[in-house]
C-alpha cells in the first residue's frame, strides 16, 4: 500500500477522519492574531500511510519543499469543507469568520498530535521528543543529517491522531508565521521535521 497516490490517502482522510475538537489559540508573539487548531482521529493505519509511506505527507516534503506545501494545499482543499461544515458543533464559541480565516491562510499545516499543545482531553498529544519510534525511515538524507529534527523526522511514528493548524490571522486577514516557522517546508525536506 506505500505506493499509492497521494489523493488516495487524502481522500480517505477526508471520508474516515473523526474530529475530535476544535479550538482558538491566541499568537504569544503577536497580539491580535489568533488561530483554529483542530484535532482529528484517523487511526493507526491511515496515520501511518499518511505520514510515513513515500507517497505521504513527508514523503511529498521529501521530494521538494515545493512538493510539501502542494501536498499540505491539496489536504486543506479535501477537508476544509468538513471541517467548517463540523463547526457548529466542535467549535462552540469560535468565531466562524475566524475559522474561515485561519484555514484559508497559507500557513495553515497538519502535523502530528504533541504532547506540547494539550488544550482539552480529546486533543491529548501522542508525541513528545521522548517519543522513540521502533521503525526508522531511511531515505539517504534524513538518517545522515546531524540534527535533532533529524533525528525525530527519521522515526515512523504509528500514531491515530492529526493537529490541524489553521494560520495566524487578524481580523484584516493579515497572516502572522513564527520567525522559527519560516522556512518549515525546507525544514522538513532537509530533515522530516520542524
Amino acid at each position: 500500500m506505500s505506493g499509492v497516490p497521494f489523493s488516495y490517502i487524502v481522500d480517505r482522510i477526508r471520508c474516515e477522519m473523526n474530529i475530535l475538537c476544535c479550538h482558538p489559540q491566541d499568537c504569544d508573539n503577536s497580539p491580535g492574531f489568533a488561530r483554529v487548531v483542530y484535532c482529528a482521529e484517523i487511526g493507526e493505519t491511515l496515520f501511518d500511510l499518511f505520514f510515513n509511506s513515500a507517497s505521504g505527507y513527508r514523503g511529498a516534503y521529501f521530494e521538494s519543499p515545493e512538493s510539501g506545501l502542494a501536498a499540505n494545499r491539496q489536504l486543506f482543499c479535501a477537508v476544509k469543507e468538513k471541517l467548517l461544515s463540523g463547526s457548529s458543533e466542535h467549535c462552540k464559541g469560535v468565531d466562524s469568520a475566524l475559522v474561515r480565516r485561519s484555514l484559508s491562510a497559507p500557513s495553515a499545516k497538519t502535523w502530528v498530535a504533541e504532547c506540547t499543545l494539550e488544550l482539552c482531553a480529546s486533543c491529548s498529544g501522542e508525541w513528545s521528543t521522548s517519543h522513540k519510534s521502533d521503525l526508522e525511515i531511511a531515505n539517504d538524507r534524513w538518517e545522515i543529517a546531524n540534527h535533532t529534527h533529524a533525528e525525530w523526522g527519521r522515526q515512523a511514528p504509528r500514531f491515530r491522531k492529526l493537529r490541524i493548524f489553521g494560520g495566524f490571522v487578524n481580523d484584516a486577514s493579515d497572516e502572522y508565521i513564527a520567525p522559527h516557522k519560516v522556512h518549515r517546508a525546507n525544514d522538513i525536506w532537509q530533515w522530516g521535521w520542524s
